[in-house]
Formats: structure tokens, C-alpha cells, sequence
């Protein structure tokens, strides 16, 4: 469920220009208005006649010393007229401008003269002085002096403009690389003829606009200042170098030029005065995002609006600007880039070039008339950037700008930062620029600037801010809070008088962190731990989040705590209290204080971890093990990944480093197969993993895609054979020149959520390294599930009974109206739907769970609980999540599946608000983790349930909250990025996935598509979603008068379905003497170890199991060589039931089957393997 970008959005207007060249443009004007004043400085002036009469004096000489069309001409001086004349004069010789600014370092200056080609530069006496000492083999001519101009003016028909064409370039500009080494941005006539004429047209500029110029003339943004205006027929107020960085200064000169459109930087927006700038129309702010405050400073609101406030973005390599938006003063949120300029395209797209919908944060690329022709003597960095335009049809180009952005639900572009600037926080991507304006936004900060700053506890997001009386942190963090995700609020605020600038008067960010140590290093101020155990608990804290307790009032998720922080607290405090701490007792006292209250009645620490246990699988695994024995279906319990690689990939490397992933992670050495109807491990030594390479680029291109996506579904969703299979796989794609997509796909049982991250870190290491092994890991999942059975010894007992008492009376089945009979067996054919919840709505989620004292997950959980209450007519109901079990610290970095299913029970009342029931949701979820040695199928047992091979026991809806940190590979010299992987399959109705990224929820809902249409899941979500927006606008509201008329089609639809096993009513017969019956009677009897079992019995109420039935199975397989499948004895649950249905079964796979012959050579099968094993 999301929503495609129109077409439109992306489009701007076609404007045709004004003249083919810019000095054409500029000749034109002053044809128009000669004795107009062109260029304005204090007391210096020059009219339009005079520049054109020096800069055609200049060309003329320019042209004699050889410059023509494709010569680069460097020009430096001062910020005088004659410099605008100069540049003007270099393009009428029908050369290439390369401005140099005299206030930058001469080897920088010297530098871009080498890599522009430029053997000849026009300067001023300042300029001859910094360069020509340095530069004797170049020659440098003297610019024109300020003053009268003679009355010869180039005509029109000058010849040189004759030979000019639209595609030789204007000007070459520089900007800084990501090595160090400028590079030049060479721009053709005819982009910025287009951009004159487009800018002139967005931003009001015509002959009665007087412009400050503050650029530097080696910043493009003096492009639009100067010859947008000059184009135009307005006036350029030049400001000179002293009057640029002095805010009293500007605002002079602004004053007394009568100044009605600007540029100024918007760093010094703030410093400004606005009473200085009483004629301006037109303000524009470009190259920095501009805080909201300052829009309402300068604009006014809308009844009384003072100026015309734009916000313009746009890189030098697309000609000044490519998208401008209007705000008015009444902006609170930042402000959008908007749309494109007149003449231009926009895409928001993927790492693959596909268009993200609107909401989606992707890559954004600008076409049309905007890109340059490239990067001067770099054909492949432009190769690079300025790619083929897949979209347009016209054979144009587009340039990739490395910026960030998405599209709004009203149509203009939200700016999200560079992507080479983006921060990660706990797996979670952080664009600096939307937390700094998140904070500007703020009445008493003034500026705010956040990056990532190292401590000993890992990088903290941390907010320099200004000025130093700033609100206090538990301000700013509401503040923010109320704006932003969880993980884009700053773990930690630095406030200063001023932020440190480098000399171009950009922030200065190495300077910041040097700043950053000594604040953060310093002590709580104004709280001490009042007991021993109080400071234990804070000690731990600030270890694991870096910064110290600062307030007895700071929670550990306000102070940048997170799910991963707080099992590593809950680690490091075991460790150090020897106390059974918990994940749920961190989520109870989140204080201090409050976390050495819920301490103080812990258990001792539970088991010491031991290492070299034999290998043997845990509760969940043993149900995994067991569902795969029921089903003969496509991976259902399937987890995928995949990963799209662009640039030289060692493939030999890579088939290395996932060989040392498996030596490292044992369990992805493990296979499962049965033997005499129980599970076995056996581990196969580390060797060579197969990678098998499919080569796409053989297809057309326009075949790709599907055949692409086609391999990725079959990869997720083949089957494991779990005794025979590896139970991972990886396969690697190629689908371009230096691109690859690697799939990978595991068996749940050996892998979970948490372990895509592990495992890609791991393999992105091992790759990098090349022949040198990864670290051993601390313990081995064999460790974990003899830890893990050793800790259940003590506890599991008490918690059963807990469970018993807790789910007593609780209708064990949740069913839903579908659009087709649930089948008599369980069918694990699954789709997708899915949506993006706006930011401003995942803000709200999280001020919620904050103002209950929950997470997010229960405000999200809270919700399905009442939309499938409604649904199923129902006001007590189970919904299943996911709990991780990696509490012991040797855990926290090991590939395995520790993952067991919860039950919740879950009460949606229409009576009672919601915001009680988030909190009633909380306590149920604390509660849940407070009891975990109860496995699912353990309960299913002990609550005598009907069993029914048609769907799940007790959870059929499941809520799964996904705050892993984020999977991502990164591998040395290739850009990585995630590649959509289809779903495996539906192990349940319903289930409901809630993941966090770039400040937004992704919700998912994956259905059977045996029981649900892709239409109704589709309305379900948007049900979902309308449910969820009515509870946060009304939390106190009673839950029932948020209502669903909007959905009433949902309530229709089947529920009907085969009723439950229920045991038979038969009469019990005498034993039999012989026969199938006979041979079933004695199995059971000898499984169950029971002589009184009759045949009407119901073999779940004899002490019958689900693991059990598999024993039954392969026993009488073996006694009477017939195929039996586990879910037949679902279907015919009594020894009558299921002789009559063996009577009439094929024969079992294998010729001598029932022998004894057989049977051994089956039961030698799994002691070779376990011969074949490696050390573990």
C-alpha cells in the first residue's frame, strides 16, 4: 500500500530561454535599459552601457591572445565591478570563466589553474600580486579598471558571438571532492541560459530588483546573484569582501542600497536584522537547510506576510538551483525543498534507479536542462554521476546529487541530507539535517548542529547547539521528541556561545568534536547515587550509554538508551550484582532509582554459561523441527535477505568469507535429521560453501528485472531438507556491469532477525580481511541451549503454572471473516501488503508510549488487538509476538535462533480508553517476559487444547516489532544497499510487522493467501491505520468510539472451517488379535508407555505430543510399510480411526522400508554423518 509519485510532481514547466549565450542575454538587456545602473557599490556604479564597453574591451584582447570557445580563463579580483566585467568579458572572447577568489590560499588558487588548463588568468592588481610571483609561465592579463567606460560596445552580430555555441561552456567551478582535490564543474551556455530565464521566473527578478550579492564569484550561487539579475535588467548590489561576513555591515549596506531581493547566507540569517532589509520582496535561502524560526522571523505570517521567503536547493553540477519552495511565517516543520525549477526533472529513486513512492527516502537525480556537462578531465567521476536518463525518452542525462530526499503527500520534496553524511544509530539511518532543524525549530536555540561523536561506549548522537543559555537537556529532548523517531533525539547536548567555523564559513565539525570530549566527560551535575546499589546500576549505565546519570528523573531510554543498550545493561549488571536481571526490569524501573527498586526482589544470577556442550536443540527448534515433519510445503520458515552490490566485486573473496562465517557460527554447520522419530544435530566440518553465479546481463535489459525478482522468490522459498541441507544458502546474481545481488536465505532454525545483522557484519569483515580468520565467538549455540535448559531446571514449573493460570478460559482459537474456507490442512502460501506511517504519525506513537511508559511496540500491538477484537467479534483474544532470548552478554553477537512465541492476552475493550489499554498491553508484555521457561507447545500440552491440522495452536495473528538494528552489509570498495526480498511463506493467518527506519513505521502485514485476498489485506491495513490515527487523536477517548464504519465489508466473509479434533464417541472395542489394528495399538502403547490405551482413545488424551506423533509415525512406517504422514494422525486421531486410513495407504517410499534390512541401514545414516563432523 503505497503511493506512487505522479508524474507531475517531478516536471517542471517549459520555459523557452531568452538568448542562446549569456553574454548574449546580458547584451540584450542592455540594449534594453544602456544608461540603467547594472552594478552597484556604495559610491561605485557602473551602468549597463559601461559594463558591456569593458567587458567587450577585455574580449578583444582575450580573443588577439587566442581565446575562443572550450579555453578555460581564470579570473581573480577583488569584489569589484570590473570582476563582473571581467567574467562577462571572458564569455564575450567566447572562453570559459574560472573564478578565483582572492581570499583563498594561492596553492589552491594555483591548483585549480593546473587542473582547469588555464594558461591565462585576468586579475586585478591584488590578484597579479598573490599569483603571477608563483605562476611565471602563465600569462595574466589586467582586468578592466572600475570607472568610464568608453562608448564601443560589442554588437550583437560580434563575430565571436557568432562562433559561440550553446554547448561550449560558460564556466568552470569548483568544489570540493570527497579526496581533498577540488574538482571542476564545467557548465554549458545553454544550462545556464535555461537557469537564467527559469530563476528569473521563480524568484521575481526583473529591472526593478535591486540584488545583494554575497557569494563569492567562485561559488555558483554568485551565478544567480549576478547574471539572473544582470539578464534581467536589474541592479546587482555587490557587497564588498569586509561587508560579507559582518552582520552590521550587510545590514548597512542593505539599508542603504535599498536592497529587494538577497541571498544571504542562511548561517547568518539569524545575526541579520530584518529592520535593515525594510525594502526586500524576495528572500531566498539556498546551500544550507533553513530553521523554521527564521522563516517566521523574516516572513511574517500568512494574513501579513512582509517578503517573499523561498527556500531553493540545488547542487553546482545542476546549475545553481533545481527545486525552490514558498513557506510562510506560520512554518513550524522543516521547510521543503518543494519542486523543480521551470526546465527541469526531478526523480526520487532507489540504489537501482527505480522511483521510491511518495513518503520513501531515496537518491534524488535532476535532469532536463540543469546537469552540467561534467567534471573537467574526469570522464570517469562523470561516468560516475551523470548517468543516462532511463525515464524521459529523450536520450538526456541525469545527475545523481548524493543528496537525500522524499516526496511529501502534498507534492514537494523534504530534504533529508547527503547521503555521504548520513549517520548510523543503532542500525537506524539519521539524517543530521533533519534533527538540526527539528532543533532550530526550537524558540531558544538559535543554531544546531548534530553529529556522531565517539566515546568508550560507541558513537553518541550528539547536538552542539547555540547559544550556551539553551533549554535544559529533558526540554530538548521533549522537544524533540515530539518531532522525531526514538533514534534521531540526540543522546546528548553540547551548548556553546558559537559554533566553529573553517575559513569558507562553513561549520566546522573536527572542531566540534574536539569541543564535544570535555562536555560529555563531565559528571552529573546535582545527583548522587543515594545506596551501593544505586551506583552499581549507574556506573553500568554510563558504560553502556557513554554519557553519565546527569538527573535522578533520566530514564535510560530518554538518555539514548535503546533495546540493544538495554540488554547489554541487563548483561553488565548480572555480571556485576550477580541478580537474575531481566530485559522487563529495565522497561520497569527505567530510573535508577526505579531500577534498583524492581532489583531488589531478584533472584541470584541464573546459570554460569559453560562451553564444549554437545550439540542439541532448544524448545523452539524442536517445534520447528516438528512443523517441518507435519508439512511437505515451501519454506514457510524460510528467513531472506538480500543485498545489491555496485562496484568490483572478488567473488573468490567472497566465497572465502562466507566459508569463514560458517567456521566461525557452528550452528550454520548443523543439520537436523530424525532418528527413531526424534531429532538429531549432526555438525558438518567448516569447508567450502557453495556460491553459485547467475549471469542476468545475458537477457535484454527490459528483461531483467522480473527474471531477477522471479530467482529471489525461488531462492527464499525453496525448501530445506533439514537432515540432509546445509540450512543456509547463498547465491550470487549479476545483473550489470560491476553489479551483483547476493541472496541469502536460512532455515529459522538456525537463524533469526537479530542474526541477518550479525551475520552481515561478520561476512563484510571477513571479506575485508581476506585470508586472516574472524575472532572465535565467545560460545556456541550448543552453549546456549544448555544454558538455556539449565536456567528452565529452575524456573520452568512455577512458570507453567503461572501461564496455566494466566490463559485459563481464553478461547484458544482467533478467527477472522476471510474470503475463502480455511483449508483442512494448514497452507503456508503467503503475500504482502504493505504501508509507510508518516512521521508526524510515528511521532505521535512514540509520544504516546512515552506518556504510558511503554515502547512503541505496545501502542502498535494495542491497536491490532482491537481491530481483531472487532473483527472476530471477540473482547478476550491471544495474539502471539516474538521474545529474544540473548540476555547473557556471550549471546549478543552470535547467529542462531533465540527466538520463542509469546502468547499475550490481550482484552480490547470498547469501554475503556485507549491510552488504558496501551498500558494495559504494557503490563501484559512485562508480565509475558517475566515468565519465559513456558514454551508454546509445552502450554499446548498442559492446556489439553484441540488439536486441528487446519491452523497454528492458541496463535494464529502475530505481532512482530522488528527493533534489530538494521541489516547492511559494507564491503570495501563497493556501495551496498538492502534489495526487496519476497516472503517465504505465512506460518499464521495474520501477521503484523512494525519496523523503524529513517523516522518512520513501515508496516507490513503478511497473509495466507488461502484464507485472505490481496484486496481484503490491503483494507485491513488501511483499517489498521484508521484505527491507529483515531486512538492518537483521541487517546482518551473510549476505544469503541473510534469506529470502523469506513470498513464494514471487513466484518463480512467466511469463518467456516473443520471443527477440531475432539475425541471419538465410539464404543471401545476388545484388543484385537491381529491385523493393522493390532500393530497401531502396540506402537501407541509402546510410545506412550501406557497398557490401557483403548482404540477410541484420543491420542492427545492419552498423553499424546506433538514431537510424539513423529516416534508414532516412523515406527509404523517401519512395522507396516505403509507412507503415513504426521497430519493424518491429526485427521484420524484414535488407533480405529487410523487403522482403517492405513488399510488403504500406498506402500512407503523404498522397496525393503518395513524390513529390518532397512531399518538399520536408515538408523546407520545419522552416526556416518556424526562421524563426519569437525571439532565443535
Amino acid at each position: 500500500m503505497t503511493e506512487a509519485v505522479p508524474e507531475r510532481w517531478g516536471r517542471g514547466e517549459l520555459l523557452a530561454a531568452t538568448a542562446p549565450t549569456v553574454p548574449q542575454a546580458v547584451l540584450a538587456a542592455a540594449r534594453r535599459r544602456p544608461g540603467a545602473i547594472a552594478v552597484r557599490q556604495g559610491r561605485r556604479a557602473m551602468t549597463y552601457a559601461e559594463l558591456v564597453a569593458s567587458a567587450g574591451g577585455l574580449a578583444r584582447t582575450l580573443r588577439d591572445l587566442g581565446v575562443g570557445p572550450e579555453v578555460t580563463v581564470g579570473v581573480c579580483g577583488r569584489r569589484r565591478p570590473h570582476t563582473i566585467a571581467a567574467m562577462l568579458g571572458v564569455m564575450l572572447a567566447g572562453g570559459a570563466y574560472v573564478p578565483l577568489d582572492p581570499t583563498h590560499p594561492r596553492d589552491r588558487l594555483l591548483a585549480v589553474l593546473d587542473d582547469a588548463g588555464a594558461e591565462l588568468a585576468v586579475v586585478d592588481a591584488e590578484g597579479r600580486a598573490l599569483l603571477a610571483d608563483a605562476a611565471p609561465d602563465r600569462l595574466f592579463v589586467t582586468a578592466p579598471a572600475d570607472g568610464p567606460a568608453s562608448p564601443d560596445r560589442p554588437s550583437p552580430d560580434h563575430p565571436v558571438l557568432e562562433a559561440l555555441s550553446p554547448d561550449n561552456p560558460a564556466y568552470v567551478m569548483y568544489t570540493s571532492g570527497s579526496t581533498g582535490a577540488p574538482k571542476g564543474v564545467v557548465v554549458t551556455h545553454r544550462s545556464v541560459t535555461a537557469f537564467l530565464t527559469a530563476s528569473a521566473h521563480r524568484f521575481g527578478i526583473g529591472t526593478d530588483t535591486i540584488a545583494l550579492a554575497t557569494a563569492s564569484f567562485g561559488f555558483d550561487v554568485s551565478v544567480l546573484e549576478v547574471f539572473t539579475t544582470l539578464a534581467a535588467g536589474g541592479t546587482v548590489g555587490l557587497v564588498p569582501e569586509a561587508d560579507r561576513r559582518s552582520p552590521e555591515r550587510l545590514g548597512r549596506f542593505a539599508a542603504a542600497h535599498h536592497v529587494t531581493w538577497a541571498t544571504p547566507p542562511v548561517s547568518m540569517l539569524p545575526l541579520l536584522d530584518p529592520a535593515d532589509f525594510a525594502a526586500l520582496r524576495v528572500l531566498v535561502a539556498t546551500a544550507e537547510p533553513v530553521a523554521p524560526d527564521q522563516v517566521r522571523r523574516w516572513a511574517g505570517t500568512a494574513e501579513a506576510p512582509r517578503l517573499r521567503f523561498v527556500n531553493a536547493y540545488g547542487p553546482t553540477e545542476t546549475t545553481v538551483e533545481a527545486t525552490a519552495h514558498d513557506a510562510t511565517g506560520d512554518w513550524t516543520r522543516p521547510v521543503p525543498m518543494g519542486r523543480p525549477l521551470p526546465n527541469l526533472r526531478v526523480y526520487v529513486v532507489d540504489a537501482a534507479l527505480r522511483p521510491v513512492p511518495v513518503g520513501t527516502a531515496g537518491e534524488l537525480l535532476v535532469g532536463g536542462t540543469g546537469p552540467a556537462r561534467g567534471y573537467l578531465g574526469r570522464p570517469g567521476l562523470t561516468a560516475q554521476w551523470f548517468v543516462a536518463d532511463p525515464f524521459s525518452g529523450s536520450g538526456g542525462r541525469l545527475y545523481r546529487t548524493g543528496d537525500l530526499a522524499a516526496w511529501e503527500p502534498d507534492g514537494a520534496l523534504r530534504y533529508l541530507g547527503r547521503a555521504d553524511r548520513q549517520l548510523k544509530v543503532r542500525g537506524h539511518r539519521v539524517e543530521p539535517g533533519e534533527v538540526e532543524a527539528a532543533l532550530a525549530g526550537h524558540p531558544e536555540v538559535r543554531q544546531a548542529v548534530v553529529d556522531l561523536v565517539p566515546t568508550a561506549a560507541g558513537p553518541l548522537l550528539t547536538a552542539f547547539l547555540t547559544p550556551a543559555r539553551a533549554p535544559s537537556d529533558a526540554a530538548l529532548r521533549e522537544h524533540c521528541a515530539r518531532l522525531l523517531p526514538a533514534a534521531m533525539v540526540p543522546a546528548r547536548f553540547v551548548r556553546l556561545d558559537a559554533l566553529p567555523r573553517n575559513a569558507s564559513g562553513k561549520t566546522d565539525r573536527a572542531a566540534l568534536h574536539e569541543l564535544a570530549s570535555p562536555a560529555i566527560a563531565e559528571p552529573g551535575a546535582g545527583w548522587q547515587p543515594d545506596s551501593e546499589e544505586a551506583a552499581v546500576v549507574a556506573r553500568a549505565w554510563a558504560d553502556v550509554l557513554g554519557v553519565p546519570v546527569r538527573s535522578g528523573d533520566d530514564t535510560f531510554f530518554d538518555a539514548g538508551g535503546h533495546s540493544l543498550g538495554a540488554m547489554r545493561l541487563v548483561a553488565r549488571l548480572r555480571a556485576d550484582l550477580d541478580r537474575d536481571v531481566r530485559i522487563e526490569d529495565v522497561l520497569r524501573g527505567r530510573t535508577v532509582d526505579g531500577l534498583v527498586a524492581a532489583l531488589a526482589t531478584a533472584a541470584p544470577a541464573g546459570p554460569e554459561l559453560t562451553s564444549g556442550n554437545p550439540p542439541t536443540l532448544s524448545p523452539a527448534q524442536r517445534r520447528l523441527w516438528f512443523l517441518d515433519q507435519l508439512t511437505a510445503e515451501s519454506g514457510a520458515y524460510n528467513i531472506a535477505l538480500a543485498q545489491r552490490l555496485h562496484g568490483p566485486l572478488d567473488t573468490a573473496a567472497l566465497r572465502s568469507a562466507l566459508a569463514e562465517v560458517a567456521r566461525r557460527h557452528e550452528v550454520l554447520r548443523w543439520r537436523i535429521p530424525t532418528v527413531d522419530g526424534a531429532p538429531a544435530v549432526v555438525i558438518d566440518p567448516p569447508g567450502d560453501i557453495p556460491l553459485p553465479v547467475t549471469d542476468l546481463t545475458t537477457l535484454p535489459p527490459a528483461e531483467r528485472a522480473g527474471t531477477l525478482a522471479a530467482q529471489l522468490t525461488q531462492a527464499a522459498g525453496a525448501r530445506f531438507d533439514l537432515a540432509a541441507d546445509r540450512l543456509w544458502r547463498a547465491r550470487l546474481l549479476r545483473v550489470g556491469e560491476d553489479e551483483h545481488v547476493l541472496a541469502v536465505t536460512a532455515h529459522h532454525a538456525v537463524f533469526d532477525g537479530w542474526s541477518q545483522g550479525l551475520f552481515l557484519h561478520d561476512l563484510g569483515t571477513a571479506y575485508a580481511r581476506r585470508a586472516a580468520p574472524l575472532p572465535p565467538a565467545a560460545a556456541s549455540f550448543a552453549d546456549y541451549v544448555a544454558w538455556r535448559a539449565d536456567r528452565a531446571d529452575r524456573r520452568a514449573d512455577t512458570d507453567l503454572r503461572w501461564w496455566l493460570e494466566h490463559l485459563d478460559g481464553v478461547p484458544p482459537v482467533l478467527e477472522l471473516p476471510g474470503d475463502h474456507p480455511r483449508p483442512a490442512e494448514q497452507t503456508f502460501r503467503g503475500g504482502r501488503v504493505e504501508t509507510l506511517l508518516g512521521a508526524g504519525t510515528t511521532a505521535a506513537v512514540h509520544a504516546l508510549a512515552r506518556d504510558c511508559g511503554a515502547t512503541p511496540s505496545a501502542v502498535l500491538l494495542a491497536v491490532l488487538g482491537q481491530l481483531a477484537g472487532r473483527l472476530a467479534g471477540r473482547d478476550d483474544l491471544v495474539i502471539g509476538t516474538p521474545a529474544v532470548d540473548r540476555r547473557h552478554p556471550a549471546f549478543l553477537d552470535l547467529v542462531g535462533f533465540f527466538i520463542e512465541v509469546v502468547p499475550l492476552r490481550l482484552r480490547p475493550a470498547a469501554g475503556r480508553s485507549f491510552r488504558a489499554q496501551v498500558r494495559d498491553t504494557r503490563d501484559e508484555l512485562l508480565d509475558a517476559l517475566a515468565h519465559p521457561e513456558a514454551p508454546v507447545e509445552r502450554l499446548v500440552e498442559a492446556l489439553r487444547l484441540p488439536r486441528d491440522a487446519s491452523r497454528q495452536p492458541l496463535v494464529q495473528v502475530l505481532f512482530n516489532a522488528y527493533n534489530f538494528p538494521q541489516p547492511q552489509l559494507e564491503l570495501p570498495g563497493l556501495d551496498v544497499t538492502a534489495e526487496p526480498v519476497p516472503v517465504p511463506g505465512a506460518p499464521f493467518d495474520l501477521t503484523v510487522y512494525a519496523a523503524e527506519a529513517d523516522g518512520r513505521y513501515r508496516i507490513e502485514l503478511v497473509h495466507n493467501t488461502d484464507r485472505f485476498t490481496t484486496a481484503r489485506a490491503e483494507r485491513l491495513l488501511a483499517a489498521y491505520v484508521h484505527l491507529l490515527d483515531g486512538f492518537l487523536d483521541a487517546p482518551d477517548r473510549p476505544a469503541g468510539e473510534i469506529g470502523l464504519d469506513p470498513y464494514a465489508d471487513l466484518f463480512e466473509g467466511t469463518t467456516a472451517g473443520p471443527a477440531p479434533v475432539v475425541p471419538s464417541a465410539l464404543p471401545a472395542l476388545p484388543v484385537p488379535g491381529g491385523g493393522t489394528e493390532a500393530a497401531v495399538l502396540a506402537v501407541w502403547r509402546q510410545v506412550l508407555e501406557r497398557d490401557d490405551i483403548k482404540t477410541t482413545d484420543n491420542f492427545f488424551d492419552v498423553g499424546g505430543t506433538s514431537l510424539l506423533l513423529v516416534t508414532v509415525r516412523q515406527r509404523l512406517e517401519d512395522v507396516l510399510g505403509r507412507h503415513l504422514r504426521v497430519v493424518d494422525l491429526f485427521h484420524h486421531p484414535n488407533v480405529r480411526a487410523l487403522a482403517a486410513h492405513l488399510d488403504g495407504a500406498a506402500p512407503a517410499a523404498g522397496a525393503d522400508r518395513g524390513t529390518d534390512r532397512g531399518r538399520a541401514r536408515r538408523r546407520r545414516a545419522p552416526a556416518r554423518a556424526a562421524r563426519r563432523r569437525g571439532p565443535n
